[in-house]
């Protein structure tokens, strides 16, 4: 009854066939308008998209009250089981292999885990931070993996923070009194003195950059974390092409779920050198993370009776589909994922960090 309700109002549920028509229209138009720019392809050198101004992060209150500090009941509904994780996971390199996996989401996360933690060379004995690190999904993944490892983390999320802090206290958790610290707060404000400076190995950023506003900035600030042997490993949302009229978030479908947010090209990624050297990047094909769109999707769907409405009313159930959805068709979709999908980089830093560069302001 619930479900019909909603459809009366015009919110239509995964699999339905008003929603899938929908979404194959909107694929072939992206498809087309995609294709249509890729005929004039814009050059780094002109693009004119700012790298070093303005705060590290924007407009973080607003995301986390938008998106991030939503009921934790709502994210249970349609993240994997095991790691809560709310980034994209691996089915595979190559568009067919993508589309006829049969792996779970749980495994699918799991396969996207392995495969960060080889590219970044975690050998089980590293002082780690981990920027951005949501429900922990990370850091469960190396608490069963590399119990020995020494973990600090940060977010700005009260609600993954106090979710992080029940796992600590959970008996049958793998993060169960584990040597993990935990750091509430946002990363470009928290002074480094309490973050750690000169102390890590190894910087994660998994989901995290396509929250930065300022590169240079968080590159900086990075660079302060590690020890003069460190690097660090990105793993986020990029575009192959260069979109220069995308990139202002509050044009497109980016800043109504995540204000503040930006899609980097790989390009720009590739060239943030002031503070490291680029050693590897790799693109993920953008059909990885329709595959777990469409399964975080289909869960919300299957459990929308546990959301409304006592958790969510009607208008933020319609908010929530078509963040799927749009997300799914505007995003990945179109053009077999070679548009927009994740990029993985690692860096290894400059052999010397000055102290001046230390004490330099992270943004301006």
């Amino acid at each position: 009854m619930r479900e019909k309700h909603l459809h009366q109002a015009g919110i239509f549920a995964y699999g339905s066939d008003e929603l899938r028509l929908y979404e194959e229209r909107l694929t072939r138009y992206f498809t087309r308008e995609y294709k249509r720019l890729a005929e004039t392809p814009v050059q780094l050198a002109t693009a004119a998209i700012p790298t070093c101004e303005g705060p590290m992060w924007e407009q973080t209150a607003a995301l986390m009250d938008r998106h991030f500090d939503a009921d934790l009941t709502l994210f249970q509904t349609f993240l994997d089981s095991h790691f809560m994780a709310y980034t994209m996971a691996y089915y595979g390199e190559e568009p067919a292999q993508i589309l006829k996996s049969e792996i779970t989401l749980e495994s699918a996360e799991r396969a996207k885990f392995d495969l960060i933690c080889e590219r970044a060379g975690v050998c089980g004995h590293e002082r780690i931070f981990n920027l951005g690190c949501g429900f922990g999904p990370l850091e469960t993944y190396l608490s069963e993996r590399y119990p020995q490892l020494d973990i600090t983390s940060i977010t700005p999320s009260r609600t993954q923070a106090d979710y992080i802090r029940r796992c600590i206290d959970n008996s049958s958790h793998p993060l169960y009194k584990n040597r993990l610290r935990l750091i509430e707060g946002d990363f470009g404000e928290v002074p480094l003195e309490q973050l750690g400076a000169g102390e890590y190995d190894l910087v994660f950023a998994i989901g995290a950059f396509e929250h930065v506003n300022n590169l240079h900035a968080a590159f900086q600030k990075i660079a302060c974390l590690l020890k003069p042997s460190g690097r660090t490993f990105l793993h986020l949302i990029v575009s192959k092409p260069i979109f220069p009229q995308y990139h202002n978030s509050s044009d497109t479908l980016i800043g109504r779920f995540f204000p503040g947010g930006h899609i980097w090209p790989v390009a720009i990624i590739e060239n943030q050198t002031d503070f490291f050297h680029l050693d590897r990047h790799w693109y993920l094909n953008g059909l990885n993370y329709w595959r777990t769109l469409d399964a975080w999707h289909q869960r919300f769907w299957r459990n929308v009776d546990q959301l409304y409405p006592q958790i969510l009313a009607e208008e933020e159930i319609r908010y929530w589909n078509d963040y799927f959805v749009l997300c799914k068709v505007v995003l990945f979709a179109p053009c077999n994922g070679e548009v927009y999908g994740n990029g993985h980089f690692l860096f290894s830093r400059h052999d010397k960090v000055s102290a001046q560069v230390q004490q330099q302001p992270f943004g301006l």
